[in-house]
């Protein structure tokens, strides 16, 4: 049975009024597409995920993977959805067509993608890395390569990988061992173990090819001298037509904490028999082609957050509302009332509905970003758009990720005893969601990332820039009638923001660990103005849109109850108030923490 519950409502409010999803059709890449076509491919893709991809996510939990004589059994269903989905193009959607995509924007595509990932989590990795790493083929590859791999990654008769992680080199890739070697015949032959490889076999992929970081023999150590190669399973001969095993086995698969349903594979090149590869674009650029996968990786970690979050909170809500359970508080002997009257409940509601919502926000508007950098006619217009998206990620993934887990733990607590038992879907919410915040570059590595490389590009500017935008939301909204005192609040928490920003950037040298232990409370305070400028810019409108249906900018209780879009559009604004008084208001207190210069997790002795 299907336990997705998905908020269409608030995707189409993003996709048409927060944002007008005409100006994409207006650059020359997307001019073939128009409106109606792509809600239809949303709608289509949402209701694919409900009757398809939901069904198999808790039996699929429940059933695991298996490995026997090197091959892998996904759990039952899968294959079968597996064909489905390529059928119907949803391996493909954002791709090229000259390899059999549909060259959809990805930012019209994120309700699908969300709803996929609410689905069925597990299931759904298999297409993200698939369609990941034959984009980086297509970009980086051989005319050669792309025209073996590519097409048929993306239709999904074969699946893809990202092998980058070793056992004695995780997140640091410069420490790997795995060697490649030229042969006569141009190939490469690969030696080396690598962990950790989520879907790196499965028995309804006709083929996998392996992306496959090594260094050539003789080349720099480090990160420097690492080098990418493509690592068919079963070699791939001239014609494209399928050879002999390539000796790429699976040694184990890992039985984890959550998303059983992906195989999690050690994978071993070389170790009984030869290996081999082509190497993917020039020598010694590995790491600088994996990147762009990891990039779209830790947006597409975002959205699997954020996908969890929102449906959590969707089956918090429904079960608040048919649950009861005590008496209403004003009437403490009479009968039992529906759970989602008790203020705690409500409390944990509105902050489920913050860190959601807030957090989908956020992720459509990295999406944006990510479309116009990519394909705008306008040069410049590229360039803004890029650094915008550049300082983005590293808090996208991070604090999305982060909240996404306290989000759903939130709604455990909603449902109680019954959250905690297999009963209803959010304790397999909880095991799934948690590896979003470790993997494609833990959390704590994108905090780094941002405070010691994103707040410093092009002399701080990045940064600079978008507190120069939230500075003017501020002020064109401090007045506001209803929104006045919550946007005042959100200015004090962007003062607070640069305050530590500068404290952090003014630190000596000698100090590097002292300012390091700020980076993921920096990353934390940055995600927490960023929402709730995000909700905060959602309010705005929704007060627009009552004063034109109501003549103001509020409605009665009358006038919700009576009218969807009222209740909806006042949930806006009272959500956007709740998240910042409950949560960006503390951004000052937090400041005076971050700046205290207390050293003492350094000076400890463990």
């Amino acid at each position: 049975m299907s336990h997705l519950k998905f908020d269409t409502r608030d995707w189409k409010f993003i996709l048409h009024e927060q944002y007008d999803l005409k100006q994409l059709l207006g650059l020359k890449k997307y001019a073939d597409f128009d409106i109606e076509t792509l809600d239809t491919v949303a709608d289509e893709g949402i209701k694919f995920a409900i009757d398809v991809v939901a069904p198999i996510n808790g039996p699929g939990d429940a059933e695991g993977c298996k490995v026997a004589d090197g091959r892998v059994t996904a759990p039952q269903g899968y294959a079968e959805a597996w064909k489905k989905l390529g059928a119907n193009g949803w391996n493909s959607a954002i791709h090229s067509p000259e390899f059999g995509g549909q060259g959809l924007p990805l930012f019209a595509m994120m309700p699908v993608f969300e709803a996929m990932n609410g689905a069925g989590q597990a299931f759904f990795m298999y297409s993200q890395l698939t369609s990941g790493a034959a984009h980086l083929v297509e970009n980086f590859g051989s005319e050669k390569l792309k025209k073996l791999y590519c097409e048929k990654m993306y239709t999904g008769a074969w699946g893809g990988t990202m092998c980058l992680t070793e056992p004695g080199a995780g997140s640091s890739v410069g420490d790997l061992v795995s060697t490649a070697e030229l042969q006569p015949d141009g190939r490469y032959s690969i030696e080396g173990t690598k962990i950790y490889i989520s879907g790196g076999d499965a028995d309804f992929y006709g083929n996998v090819v392996h992306l496959v970081l090594a260094r050539v023999k003789g080349d720099p150590a480090g990160i420097k001298g690492v080098s990418l190669f493509a690592v068919p399973r079963d070699w791939v001969n001239d014609d494209g037509s399928t050879g002999d095993f390539n000796h790429a086995y699976v040694e184990s698969i890992e039985h984890k904490m959550g998303i059983n349903g992906s195989a999690t594979c050690q994978l071993s090149f070389g170790s009984r028999a030869p290996t081999y590869g082509y190497m993917v674009g020039e020598p010694c650029s590995g790491i600088v082609y994996m990147f762009q996968l990891m990039n779209e990786a830790r947006i597409m970690c975002a959205v699997q957050g954020s996908a969890i979050a929102n449906a959590s909170f969707q089956q918090a809500v429904a079960y608040s509302k048919d649950r009861k359970q005590g008496g209403d508080v004003t009437d403490l002997g009479g009968a039992s009332v529906e759970i989602i009257r008790h203020p705690d409940v409500r409390r944990n509601l509105m902050l489920m509905k913050g860190y959601a919502e807030g957090t989908r926000a956020l992720i459509a508007r990295a999406a944006w970003a990510a479309d116009f950098s990519m394909s705008s006619d306008s040069e410049s217009e590229k360039e803004n758009y890029h650094n915008m998206l550049d300082l983005m990620i590293p808090i996208v993934k991070a604090y999305t990720t982060d909240k996404a887990f306290r989000t759903t733990e939130l709604g455990i607590q909603v449902f109680g005893g019954y959250g905690y038992c297999r009963d209803y879907p959010m304790e397999q919410y909880l095991r799934d969601v948690k590896i979003t915040s470790i993997y494609e570059g833990t959390n704590g590595i994108q905090a780094l990332d941002l405070l010691g490389r994103k707040m410093r590009l092009k002399g701080g500017s990045l940064f600079m820039q978008y507190v120069m935008e939230l500075s003017q939301f501020v002020e064109q909204h401090k007045a506001h009638s209803v929104l006045g005192v919550a946007s005042e609040t959100l200015g004090e928490a962007q003062g607070a923001l640069g305050e530590v920003a500068f404290w952090l950037s003014s630190q000596p040298r000698a100090a590097v660990a002292n300012t390091l232990l700020q980076a993921t409370p920096f990353l934390e305070l940055f995600g927490d103005v960023m929402v709730g400028h995000m909700l905060m810019q959602q309010a705005v409108l929704a007060s627009s849109k009552l004063e034109a249906k109501l003549g103001r900018p509020s409605a009665t209780r009358e006038e919700r109850e009576a009218d969807a879009d009222v209740a909806y559009y006042a949930g806006k604004m009272d959500v956007a108030r709740f998240f910042v008084n409950e949560v960006v208001s503390f951004a000052k207190n937090r400041a005076r923490a971050m700046t205290t210069g207390v050293n003492v997790a350094n000076e400890m002795v463990w």
